[in-house]
């Protein structure tokens, strides 16, 4: 039963995600570019992750970098005006850890991403039309920032 309310609480968010596709550029959407950003669900599981771990952020010449569980990730990406999002030349360093089973399945979102949304602080990754990750805006701390 609780599955099933699960699935029907998803399925009407995605309708609400593809039909309010004007109201996801408002005034308070934060930037994809130069925003940090830090990853809370993914797939159809709520995350607790660290506050220093799944950071990422991208740059205005099609690169993004950041830190998964323990390694540092990387490549680049292309979007486009109607929300297209490409990742290539996805990498990682290769150190072993307690959550390095959630780099790759991160890895293999991102290798399937197609589209992006950005609602406020929350950035969404999807793969046409599911929601595949959701990550939310993070103020960067002072060692982040001297570092960009």
């Amino acid at each position: 039963m609780k599955r099933v309310f699960v699935f029907s609480m998803m399925a009407v968010m995605a309708l609400l995600v593809v039909g309010c596709c004007a109201c996801r550029k408002g005034k308070n959407a934060k930037p994809l570019v130069g925003t940090q950003w830090h990853l809370v669900r993914m797939m159809e599981r709520d995350l607790k992750i660290a506050p220093d771990q799944f950071v990422f952020t991208f740059n205005a010449e099609g690169r993004f970098a950041g830190k998964g569980a323990c390694n540092r990730m990387m490549g680049g990406y292309t979007t486009t005006d109607k929300g297209e999002m490409k990742f290539s030349g996805v990498a990682s360093t290769r150190m072993m850890c307690p959550d390095v089973d959630l780099e790759g399945e991160l890895g293999q979102i991102l290798d399937k991403t197609t589209h992006y949304e950005i609602d406020g602080d929350m950035l969404m990754l999807l793969s046409n039309g599911e929601l595949q990750a959701v990550f939310q805006a993070t103020e960067a701390s002072a060692d982040e920032a001297a570092a960009e």
